[in-house]
Protein backbone atom coordinates (compact mmCIF):
# COMPACT_ATOMS: atom_id res chain seq x y z
CA UNK A 1 0.00 0.00 0.00
CA UNK A 2 1.24 3.63 -0.93
CA UNK A 3 0.97 6.24 1.47
CA UNK A 4 0.98 9.89 0.56
CA UNK A 5 1.10 12.97 2.51
CA UNK A 6 -2.02 13.90 3.80
CA UNK A 7 -3.30 10.57 3.49
CA UNK A 8 -6.21 9.65 6.46
CA UNK A 9 -5.83 6.47 7.52
CA UNK A 10 -6.45 4.32 11.05
CA UNK A 11 -4.51 2.01 12.93
CA UNK A 12 -4.42 -1.95 12.18
CA UNK A 13 -3.85 -3.33 15.80
CA UNK A 14 -5.23 -0.59 18.26
CA UNK A 15 -7.85 2.25 17.98
CA UNK A 16 -7.27 5.67 16.71
CA UNK A 17 -5.78 7.10 13.55
CA UNK A 18 -4.84 10.62 12.02
CA UNK A 19 -3.57 11.75 8.69
CA UNK A 20 0.36 10.90 7.63
CA UNK A 21 2.11 14.41 7.67
CA UNK A 22 5.60 13.13 6.51
CA UNK A 23 7.00 10.17 4.65
CA UNK A 24 10.01 9.11 7.19
CA UNK A 25 10.99 5.97 4.27
CA UNK A 26 9.78 3.31 2.47
CA UNK A 27 8.07 1.15 4.98
CA UNK A 28 7.53 3.77 8.02
CA UNK A 29 5.39 7.36 8.05
CA UNK A 30 4.82 10.02 10.44
CA UNK A 31 1.03 10.24 11.88
CA UNK A 32 -1.13 13.08 13.22
CA UNK A 33 -3.01 12.37 15.83
CA UNK A 34 -6.54 13.83 17.01
CA UNK A 35 -3.90 14.90 20.52
CA UNK A 36 -1.89 16.69 17.93
CA UNK A 37 1.28 14.52 18.24
CA UNK A 38 2.88 13.16 15.63
CA UNK A 39 4.02 8.98 16.13
CA UNK A 40 6.29 7.16 13.40
CA UNK A 41 4.38 4.36 12.39
CA UNK A 42 5.29 1.31 10.37
CA UNK A 43 2.59 1.76 6.96
CA UNK A 44 2.35 -2.33 6.95
CA UNK A 45 0.31 -1.12 10.36
CA UNK A 46 -1.90 1.18 9.03
CA UNK A 47 -5.07 1.48 6.76
CA UNK A 48 -5.94 3.91 4.36
CA UNK A 49 -9.16 5.06 5.00
CA UNK A 50 -10.12 8.04 2.26
CA UNK A 51 -8.67 8.90 -1.17
CA UNK A 52 -6.95 12.02 -1.36
CA UNK A 53 -8.22 14.77 -3.39
CA UNK A 54 -12.13 16.47 -3.97
CA UNK A 55 -12.99 13.28 -4.59
CA UNK A 56 -12.72 12.11 -1.18
CA UNK A 57 -15.94 14.14 0.37
CA UNK A 58 -18.02 11.07 -1.05
CA UNK A 59 -16.47 8.74 1.45
CA UNK A 60 -16.00 11.03 4.42
CA UNK A 61 -15.73 8.82 7.79
CA UNK A 62 -16.26 12.63 9.68
CA UNK A 63 -11.91 12.23 10.95
CA UNK A 64 -11.84 16.14 11.27
CA UNK A 65 -8.25 16.12 12.36
CA UNK A 66 -5.74 18.96 11.00
CA UNK A 67 -1.98 18.52 10.48
CA UNK A 68 0.02 20.47 12.91
CA UNK A 69 1.65 23.12 11.87
CA UNK A 70 5.02 21.96 12.58
CA UNK A 71 4.55 19.03 11.06
CA UNK A 72 3.24 20.85 7.59
CA UNK A 73 6.64 22.46 6.92
CA UNK A 74 8.23 19.14 6.86
CA UNK A 75 6.08 17.93 3.65
CA UNK A 76 8.55 18.60 1.33
CA UNK A 77 9.43 14.95 0.96
CA UNK A 78 11.01 13.25 -2.13
CA UNK A 79 8.51 11.85 -5.09
CA UNK A 80 9.06 9.15 -7.13
CA UNK A 81 10.29 10.48 -10.82
CA UNK A 82 7.13 8.73 -12.24
CA UNK A 83 4.59 9.82 -9.75
CA UNK A 84 1.22 11.02 -11.19
CA UNK A 85 -0.13 14.31 -9.97
CA UNK A 86 -2.25 12.65 -7.69
CA UNK A 87 0.80 11.78 -5.76
CA UNK A 88 2.31 15.39 -5.64
CA UNK A 89 -0.71 17.48 -4.60
CA UNK A 90 -3.71 15.55 -2.63
CA UNK A 91 -6.03 18.36 -3.04
CA UNK A 92 -7.86 19.09 -6.71
CA UNK A 93 -6.85 22.46 -7.65
CA UNK A 94 -9.37 24.69 -8.05
CA UNK A 95 -8.44 26.17 -11.03
CA UNK A 96 -9.10 22.94 -12.69
CA UNK A 97 -13.15 23.57 -12.29
CA UNK A 98 -14.91 26.33 -13.98
CA UNK A 99 -18.64 27.41 -14.25
CA UNK A 100 -20.44 26.47 -17.72
CA UNK A 101 -21.97 29.24 -19.59
CA UNK A 102 -25.91 28.79 -18.83
CA UNK A 103 -28.29 31.76 -20.48
CA UNK A 104 -31.45 31.41 -20.42
CA UNK A 105 -33.83 30.87 -23.02
CA UNK A 106 -31.04 28.34 -24.87
CA UNK A 107 -31.43 25.00 -24.59
CA UNK A 108 -28.40 22.56 -24.22
CA UNK A 109 -28.43 18.61 -24.23
CA UNK A 110 -28.20 17.63 -20.14
CA UNK A 111 -25.10 15.17 -20.21
CA UNK A 112 -22.22 14.78 -19.78
CA UNK A 113 -18.93 15.42 -22.70
CA UNK A 114 -15.57 14.98 -23.41
CA UNK A 115 -15.19 18.70 -25.34
CA UNK A 116 -11.46 19.38 -27.50
CA UNK A 117 -10.91 23.51 -27.73
CA UNK A 118 -8.19 24.46 -30.03
CA UNK A 119 -6.03 27.45 -28.26
CA UNK A 120 -6.19 29.20 -31.22
CA UNK A 121 -10.21 30.11 -32.22
CA UNK A 122 -9.01 31.51 -35.55
CA UNK A 123 -6.53 28.83 -37.06
CA UNK A 124 -8.43 25.72 -35.79
CA UNK A 125 -6.20 22.83 -36.74
CA UNK A 126 -2.79 24.30 -35.44
CA UNK A 127 -1.60 24.84 -32.12
CA UNK A 128 -2.38 23.27 -28.69
CA UNK A 129 -5.63 21.90 -27.50
CA UNK A 130 -7.58 22.15 -24.23
CA UNK A 131 -9.06 19.14 -23.15
CA UNK A 132 -12.25 19.36 -21.17
CA UNK A 133 -14.69 16.84 -19.43
CA UNK A 134 -18.06 18.63 -19.29
CA UNK A 135 -20.75 18.09 -16.82
CA UNK A 136 -23.93 19.79 -17.91
CA UNK A 137 -25.92 18.20 -15.32
CA UNK A 138 -27.80 18.96 -11.79
CA UNK A 139 -25.47 16.40 -10.25
CA UNK A 140 -21.82 16.18 -8.99
CA UNK A 141 -20.39 13.67 -11.03
CA UNK A 142 -17.80 11.18 -9.45
CA UNK A 143 -15.59 9.85 -12.55
CA UNK A 144 -12.53 8.34 -13.84
CA UNK A 145 -11.10 8.92 -17.22
CA UNK A 146 -8.85 6.46 -18.70
CA UNK A 147 -7.30 6.43 -22.12
CA UNK A 148 -6.31 3.42 -24.56
CA UNK A 149 -2.87 2.93 -25.23
CA UNK A 150 -1.14 1.21 -28.01
CA UNK A 151 -0.79 -1.89 -26.35
CA UNK A 152 -4.05 -2.34 -25.89
CA UNK A 153 -4.45 -1.69 -22.46
CA UNK A 154 -6.27 0.94 -20.50
CA UNK A 155 -3.97 3.59 -18.01
CA UNK A 156 -6.06 5.37 -15.48
CA UNK A 157 -4.91 9.13 -16.04
CA UNK A 158 -7.17 11.13 -13.87
CA UNK A 159 -10.35 11.02 -11.38
CA UNK A 160 -12.10 13.83 -9.48
CA UNK A 161 -15.38 15.21 -9.15
CA UNK A 162 -16.84 18.00 -11.16
CA UNK A 163 -19.86 20.02 -9.56
CA UNK A 164 -22.92 20.56 -11.19
CA UNK A 165 -23.27 22.83 -14.53
CA UNK A 166 -19.12 22.99 -14.49
CA UNK A 167 -16.34 21.75 -16.65
CA UNK A 168 -12.76 20.58 -15.44
CA UNK A 169 -9.80 20.48 -17.80
CA UNK A 170 -7.92 17.27 -18.15
CA UNK A 171 -4.89 18.48 -20.02
CA UNK A 172 -3.24 20.92 -22.65
CA UNK A 173 -2.06 18.58 -25.51
CA UNK A 174 0.25 19.69 -28.74
CA UNK A 175 -0.96 18.65 -31.55
CA UNK A 176 1.02 15.83 -31.75
CA UNK A 177 -0.12 13.63 -28.74
CA UNK A 178 -3.78 14.02 -30.44
CA UNK A 179 -3.85 10.27 -31.24
CA UNK A 180 -2.91 9.43 -27.24
CA UNK A 181 -5.75 11.03 -26.35
CA UNK A 182 -8.54 10.14 -28.90
CA UNK A 183 -9.36 6.96 -27.13
CA UNK A 184 -10.69 5.45 -24.00
CA UNK A 185 -13.35 5.23 -21.56
CA UNK A 186 -15.00 7.03 -19.23
CA UNK A 187 -16.90 6.58 -15.81
CA UNK A 188 -19.29 8.23 -13.86
CA UNK A 189 -21.45 8.13 -10.45
CA UNK A 190 -24.21 10.71 -9.98
CA UNK A 191 -25.06 11.75 -6.97
CA UNK A 192 -27.05 14.49 -4.98
CA UNK A 193 -28.35 15.35 -1.97
CA UNK A 194 -32.05 15.06 -2.52
CA UNK A 195 -33.26 13.76 -6.25
CA UNK A 196 -36.64 12.32 -7.10
CA UNK A 197 -35.23 10.34 -9.51
CA UNK A 198 -32.03 7.97 -9.89
CA UNK A 199 -29.43 7.61 -12.08
CA UNK A 200 -27.44 4.67 -12.77
CA UNK A 201 -23.87 4.78 -13.24
CA UNK A 202 -22.13 5.75 -16.75
CA UNK A 203 -19.87 3.71 -18.87
CA UNK A 204 -19.04 5.05 -22.18
CA UNK A 205 -16.46 4.47 -24.48
CA UNK A 206 -15.49 7.24 -26.91
CA UNK A 207 -12.74 7.09 -29.88
CA UNK A 208 -12.26 10.21 -32.16
CA UNK A 209 -10.15 9.48 -35.75
CA UNK A 210 -7.29 11.48 -35.21
CA UNK A 211 -8.23 12.86 -38.58
CA UNK A 212 -11.34 14.56 -37.66
CA UNK A 213 -8.72 16.97 -36.09
CA UNK A 214 -7.54 18.45 -38.79
CA UNK A 215 -10.82 19.49 -40.62
CA UNK A 216 -11.99 22.90 -39.64
CA UNK A 217 -15.46 21.90 -40.30
CA UNK A 218 -15.42 19.49 -37.11
CA UNK A 219 -15.36 22.05 -34.82
CA UNK A 220 -18.88 24.02 -33.80
CA UNK A 221 -19.62 26.48 -31.68
CA UNK A 222 -20.85 24.79 -28.18
CA UNK A 223 -22.72 27.31 -26.40
CA UNK A 224 -21.53 26.00 -22.66
CA UNK A 225 -18.01 26.98 -22.87
CA UNK A 226 -18.94 29.73 -25.73
CA UNK A 227 -16.08 28.47 -28.41
CA UNK A 228 -15.46 26.35 -31.16
CA UNK A 229 -14.75 22.85 -29.99
CA UNK A 230 -15.02 19.14 -31.21
CA UNK A 231 -17.57 17.74 -28.88
CA UNK A 232 -18.54 14.07 -27.73
CA UNK A 233 -21.32 13.14 -26.45
CA UNK A 234 -20.65 10.47 -23.73
CA UNK A 235 -24.05 10.05 -22.23
CA UNK A 236 -27.50 12.35 -22.19
CA UNK A 237 -28.84 12.61 -18.25
CA UNK A 238 -32.72 10.91 -19.67
CA UNK A 239 -30.46 7.92 -21.04
CA UNK A 240 -29.01 7.31 -17.29
CA UNK A 241 -32.31 6.83 -15.68
CA UNK A 242 -33.02 3.62 -13.76
CA UNK A 243 -36.32 1.91 -15.24
CA UNK A 244 -36.84 -1.99 -14.55
CA UNK A 245 -38.90 -3.78 -16.34
CA UNK A 246 -40.35 -3.61 -20.15
CA UNK A 247 -43.79 -2.17 -19.40
CA UNK A 248 -41.49 0.48 -18.13
CA UNK A 249 -39.92 1.28 -21.65
CA UNK A 250 -43.30 1.58 -23.49
CA UNK A 251 -43.12 5.25 -24.75
CA UNK A 252 -39.57 5.71 -24.49
CA UNK A 253 -38.01 7.44 -27.45
CA UNK A 254 -35.05 5.75 -29.03
CA UNK A 255 -32.34 7.86 -27.98
CA UNK A 256 -33.08 6.74 -24.17
CA UNK A 257 -34.27 3.49 -24.90
CA UNK A 258 -30.83 2.46 -26.68
CA UNK A 259 -28.97 2.88 -23.04
CA UNK A 260 -31.97 1.85 -20.54
CA UNK A 261 -31.10 -1.36 -18.92
CA UNK A 262 -32.48 -3.97 -16.37
CA UNK A 263 -29.76 -6.34 -15.62
CA UNK A 264 -28.00 -7.09 -18.71
CA UNK A 265 -28.04 -4.31 -21.42
CA UNK A 266 -28.08 -4.78 -24.79
CA UNK A 267 -25.73 -3.48 -27.88
CA UNK A 268 -27.43 0.13 -28.39
CA UNK A 269 -27.63 -0.58 -32.07
CA UNK A 270 -30.47 -3.85 -30.83
CA UNK A 271 -32.97 -1.29 -30.26
CA UNK A 272 -33.19 -0.45 -33.99
CA UNK A 273 -32.75 -4.34 -35.23
CA UNK A 274 -35.51 -5.45 -38.02
CA UNK A 275 -33.30 -8.29 -38.96
CA UNK A 276 -29.99 -10.62 -38.54
CA UNK A 277 -27.55 -8.27 -38.45
CA UNK A 278 -29.89 -5.45 -40.00
CA UNK A 279 -30.91 -2.31 -38.15
CA UNK A 280 -33.07 1.13 -39.63
CA UNK A 281 -32.28 4.11 -37.85
CA UNK A 282 -34.13 7.35 -38.41
CA UNK A 283 -32.26 10.27 -37.73
CA UNK A 284 -35.51 12.63 -37.53
CA UNK A 285 -34.67 15.01 -34.43
CA UNK A 286 -39.07 13.99 -34.04
CA UNK A 287 -38.00 10.24 -33.45
CA UNK A 288 -34.38 10.74 -30.93
CA UNK A 289 -36.20 13.74 -28.67
CA UNK A 290 -39.16 14.23 -27.09
CA UNK A 291 -38.55 17.75 -26.42
CA UNK A 292 -36.54 19.24 -29.06
CA UNK A 293 -38.27 23.04 -30.06
CA UNK A 294 -35.86 25.37 -27.94
CA UNK A 295 -32.55 23.78 -29.78
CA UNK A 296 -31.00 25.19 -32.67
CA UNK A 297 -30.37 24.30 -36.28
CA UNK A 298 -26.69 23.49 -35.05
CA UNK A 299 -27.98 21.39 -31.73
CA UNK A 300 -29.67 19.36 -33.51
CA UNK A 301 -27.64 18.55 -36.38
CA UNK A 302 -24.81 17.79 -33.49
CA UNK A 303 -27.40 15.74 -31.90
CA UNK A 304 -28.11 13.88 -35.09
CA UNK A 305 -24.63 12.68 -35.73
CA UNK A 306 -23.87 12.04 -32.39
CA UNK A 307 -26.62 9.62 -32.25
CA UNK A 308 -25.38 8.55 -35.89
CA UNK A 309 -21.63 7.58 -34.71
CA UNK A 310 -23.22 5.72 -31.35
CA UNK A 311 -25.00 3.97 -33.72
CA UNK A 312 -22.72 3.06 -36.02
CA UNK A 313 -20.34 2.47 -33.62
CA UNK A 314 -22.40 -0.30 -32.15
CA UNK A 315 -23.08 -1.32 -35.20
CA UNK A 316 -19.59 -2.82 -36.02
CA UNK A 317 -18.87 -3.35 -32.69
CA UNK A 318 -21.55 -5.97 -32.32
CA UNK A 319 -20.76 -7.22 -35.68
CA UNK A 320 -23.94 -6.33 -37.77
CA UNK A 321 -23.80 -6.83 -41.97
CA UNK A 322 -26.17 -3.66 -42.77
CA UNK A 323 -27.54 -0.46 -41.36
CA UNK A 324 -29.84 2.05 -42.91
CA UNK A 325 -29.93 5.58 -41.68
CA UNK A 326 -33.20 7.51 -42.39
CA UNK A 327 -31.81 11.45 -42.82
CA UNK A 328 -34.49 12.41 -44.61
CA UNK A 329 -34.70 15.29 -47.91
CA UNK A 330 -34.84 18.46 -46.56
CA UNK A 331 -31.88 20.44 -47.61
CA UNK A 332 -29.02 17.71 -47.68
CA UNK A 333 -26.87 19.26 -44.61
CA UNK A 334 -27.93 16.00 -42.66
CA UNK A 335 -26.86 13.55 -45.87
CA UNK A 336 -23.80 15.58 -46.38
CA UNK A 337 -22.24 15.64 -42.90
CA UNK A 338 -22.93 11.42 -42.99
CA UNK A 339 -20.98 11.24 -46.00
CA UNK A 340 -18.21 13.22 -44.23
CA UNK A 341 -18.40 11.47 -41.21
CA UNK A 342 -18.18 8.35 -43.06
CA UNK A 343 -14.88 9.33 -44.27
CA UNK A 344 -13.23 8.28 -40.84
CA UNK A 345 -14.58 4.94 -41.01
CA UNK A 346 -12.36 1.83 -42.37
CA UNK A 347 -13.90 -1.32 -43.56
CA UNK A 348 -17.12 0.41 -44.51
CA UNK A 349 -19.19 1.14 -47.64
CA UNK A 350 -22.20 2.88 -48.27
CA UNK A 351 -25.11 3.44 -50.95
CA UNK A 352 -28.54 5.20 -51.32
CA UNK A 353 -30.91 2.89 -49.90
CA UNK A 354 -33.25 1.46 -52.05
CA UNK A 355 -35.64 4.52 -53.75
CA UNK A 356 -38.93 1.93 -53.72
CA UNK A 357 -38.92 1.92 -49.76
CA UNK A 358 -37.22 5.05 -48.61
CA UNK A 359 -37.13 7.92 -51.78
CA UNK A 360 -34.05 9.86 -51.43
CA UNK A 361 -34.05 10.11 -47.98
CA UNK A 362 -31.88 7.26 -46.46
CA UNK A 363 -28.15 5.95 -46.79
CA UNK A 364 -27.55 2.44 -46.75
CA UNK A 365 -24.42 1.47 -45.13
CA UNK A 366 -22.43 -2.31 -45.57
CA UNK A 367 -19.91 -3.01 -42.65
CA UNK A 368 -16.94 -5.44 -44.03
CA UNK A 369 -15.39 -7.37 -41.41
CA UNK A 370 -11.92 -7.06 -40.63
CA UNK A 371 -9.87 -10.40 -42.04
Amino acid sequence: MELKVGDKVRFLNEKGGGIVTRILSNNMVNVAIEEGFDLPVLASDLIKIEPAGMAGRFFDRHMNLEVPAASAANQDVAQPANSSRFDQNDESDPERVSPLYRQSGVANPEGLFIIYIPQDQKILITGKVDIYLINNTRNDVLYSFLLREQTETYSGVDYDVIPPFSKIILETIDRDDIEGWSEGIVQALFHREESGEVLAPLHASFKVKPVRFYKESNYQDFRLVGQKALVVLLGDIAGQMIIEGEEALKGVDPAVKQKVSAIAPPAFIDVHKIGFREAEVDLHISELKEQYAEMSNSEILRYQLDYFSRMLDSAISNNYYKVVFIHGIGNGTLKSAIIAALADYDNVEFRTAPFAKYGNGAVEIIIHRNS
